[in-house]
C-alpha cells in the first residue's frame, strides 16, 4: 500500500479520534460523573502524537513517541478517576488481545512504531466501553459500540498484513479501524445531541416548578 494513501487515511482517523474524545468528555460533563480536563489533554496528545508518527514513521522523534504513549495514559487516568469506565470481562479481554498483537511487531513497520500504535487503540477501546457502561447509549447503540470495539481489536492484529499494491484486502483492513471509530463518533454525537434536547427543557420545567402560581401568572401577563 502506498504510504501516502495509508498515512492520509490514518491521520484522518486521528482527527476523528480527537473529536470522539472531546464529545465523550462533553457527554459525561452533563452527568454526575465528571472526567477531568486531562481527558481532553490526553486526546490532544494522542491525536498529535499518532498523526506525527503516522506521517514521519521511522523519522518520528522521541517527543512524538512520548506524546502517543502519555496521551492514552492520561485518557485512562481521567476515565478511571472520574468513575466513568467500568472494568468488565469484555474490556479486559479486548485489552489483553490488543497487547498480545504486539507479538507481531516489526512485520508492518519498525518495532517501535508498531508498539506506539497500540496506545491509541487502547484509548479508543476505553472510550467506547465508557459509553457502553454509561447507560446513556440505549440497547441498539450499545450493541453497535460492542461490535465496533471488537473491530478495533481485530485491526490491531490485521494491520500487519497491509502493504504492497493497494487493493480490496488493504482497504478492508484499514476499514476495520476507520469504520468503528466513525461509529463511535457518530454515536457520541447522537448521545450528546439527545442529552442537550432533554437537559435544557428539564431545567426550564424545574424553574417553573419552583415558582409560585402567582409568580407564573405575573410572568404570563408581562408577556
Amino acid at each position: 500500500m502506498p504510504e501516502f494513501w495509508y498515512d492520509i487515511t490514518m491521520s484522518f482517523i486521528g482527527i476523528l479520534t480527537l473529536l470522539g474524545i472531546v464529545l465523550t468528555w462533553m457527554i459525561f460533563r452533563r452527568t454526575d460523573r465528571q472526567p477531568s480536563l486531562l481527558l481532553v489533554l490526553g486526546g490532544l496528545m494522542t491525536a498529535g502524537g499518532f498523526t506525527g508518527v503516522v506521517l514521519f514513521r521511522e523519522a518520528a522523534n522521541s517527543l512524538l513517541t512520548v506524546l502517543i504513549l502519555t496521551g492514552p495514559a492520561l485518557v485512562a487516568y481521567s476515565l478511571a478517576s472520574g468513575d466513568v469506565v467500568k472494568v468488565s470481562g469484555r474490556l479486559m479481554l479486548q485489552v489483553s488481545a490488543t497487547l498480545l498483537s504486539l507479538l507481531l511487531a516489526g512485520h508492518h513497520s519498525t518495532v517501535a512504531v508498531d508498539i506506539v500504535y497500540a496506545g491509541p487503540f487502547l484509548a479508543v477501546l476505553l472510550l467506547m466501553n465508557s459509553l457502553i457502561s454509561s447507560g446513556l447509549a440505549g440497547e441498539l447503540r450499545e450493541k453497535l459500540l460492542v461490535g465496533a470495539s471488537w473491530m478495533v481489536v481485530l485491526f490491531s492484529w490485521t494491520r500487519y498484513l497491509t502493504g504492497g499494491t493497494p487493493g480490496i484486502r488493504e482497504a478492508a483492513i484499514v476499514a476495520l479501524y476507520m469504520v468503528p471509530v466513525a461509529i463511535w463518533v457518530g454515536i457520541a454525537v447522537s448521545i450528546y445531541l439527545s442529552s442537550v434536547e432533554h437537559t435544557w427543557p428539564g431545567k426550564l420545567l424545574n424553574v417553573h416548578a419552583e415558582r409560585s402560581p402567582g409568580e407564573m401568572d405575573e410572568g404570563l401577563h408581562e408577556r
